[in-house]
């Protein structure tokens, strides 16, 4: 008889203020269109999935071997398992953390633009997703009211000056 476990994806502000003020939202085509490139397919449809499980319920429960086969893993829920890697990588790049109580992941609302580092080791396609739409969404945040005036000055640090810091998870500048 096949033990079933749950998981639980609890939302949590990203631990950077200035990601939680410039950051993508999990359901912006930024998730896709330039972290897949980082974080592979598997974990960016995590993300998505999670998102989309927030709207029923906050914090999103569900069974693990379920998720893992609708996202296209199998069933298998080991420590070795594709679901286990998966949710290994979000917390290896910053994107979610252990849960406290160990059976999930608290995941950021929001994810970093791509540091330098990532930008540079990303394909052509990718690093041209991320110059519009990032473009865009600065544009956007610009003129909300609510938003300081040097923002554009600070994202153009991030994308053009490389700093010791640039590590996984890590956004240059921010």
């Amino acid at each position: 008889m096949e033990e079933h476990h749950a998981l639980t994806f609890t939302p949590v502000e990203h631990p950077n203020p200035q990601v939680r003020q410039v950051g993508f939202d999990l359901e912006h085509p930024y998730v896709e269109r330039c972290w897949s490139a980082v974080v592979g397919p598997s974990s960016t449809l995590l993300l998505r999935r999670v998102a989309a499980l927030w709207v029923d319920n906050v914090p999103a429960r569900i069974d693990a071997a379920e998720l893992s086969r609708s996202l296209g893993l199998g069933a298998s829920v080991s420590d070795r398992s594709r679901l286990v890697n998966t949710l290994d990588r979000l917390v290896r790049f910053g994107l979610a953390q252990p849960a406290r109580d160990g059976a999930g992941l608290d995941v950021h609302r929001q994810v970093a633009p791509l540091s330098g580092r990532q930008l540079d080791r990303a394909p052509e396609w990718t690093r041209r997703a991320h110059d519009a739409l990032l473009g865009t969404h600065l544009d956007q945040l610009a003129t909300t009211p609510t938003q300081p005036l040097s923002m554009t000055a600070r994202l153009d640090r991030l994308q053009h000056s490389p700093t010791p810091s640039d590590g996984p998870g890590q956004a240059v500048g921010l």
